[in-house]
């Protein structure tokens, strides 16, 4: 059985961890920032779903993974990372790859802006990129589905 263990801030992460789910079979999706008691050891794959912010990864991924850590658990690891800017693919994919296991499957997913479930500063920081898009005609990033589907098929 898989487990998807996702940290997000905006439900980009949270949607990716769905759509990704919706493509693998025997597998349970959690959001990793919720009290869950989650028994690892009926896992034999976790898949981790993290988002960046601020160009770093997420805070309390990288606490709850270091809690982990000491439980010396058996499951195979993997991670899909979100993020809106494409160019940082590499940079973004490699942050995860210095903290988890050298054997553990990176994917890199993409993003999207998404203003809904933002707060305060994150909001306004979201809106005034949808709006530079729009300005200079760019498309709106979003989540590459074609990515999602390989990472199932690797997994």
């Amino acid at each position: 059985m898989k487990l998807i263990l996702y940290f997000g801030h905006t439900g980009t992460t949270e949607k990716a961890a769905n759509l990704l789910a919706n493509e693998l079979n025997d597998v349970m999706v959690f959001n990793g920032v919720e009290k869950n008691k989650i028994d690892f050891s009926n896992y034999d794959t976790i898949i981790f779903g993290v988002n960046i912010h601020m160009g770093k990864l997420n805070k309390k991924f990288l606490k709850f993974y270091k809690k982990l850590k000491k439980k010396e658990i058996s499951s195979k690891l993997a991670c899909f990372v979100i993020a809106a800017d494409e160019h940082q693919k590499t940079r973004y994919m490699n942050l995860a790859k210095e903290v988890l296991p050298e054997e553990s499957y990176i994917g890199f997913f993409g993003g999207e802006f998404d203003p809904t479930r933002a707060k305060g500063l994150n909001r306004a920081v979201i809106k005034s990129c949808i709006n530079q898009f729009m300005e200079q005609g760019l498309p709106l990033p979003s989540l590459n589905l074609v990515a999602i589907k390989d990472f199932a098929e690797h997994m």
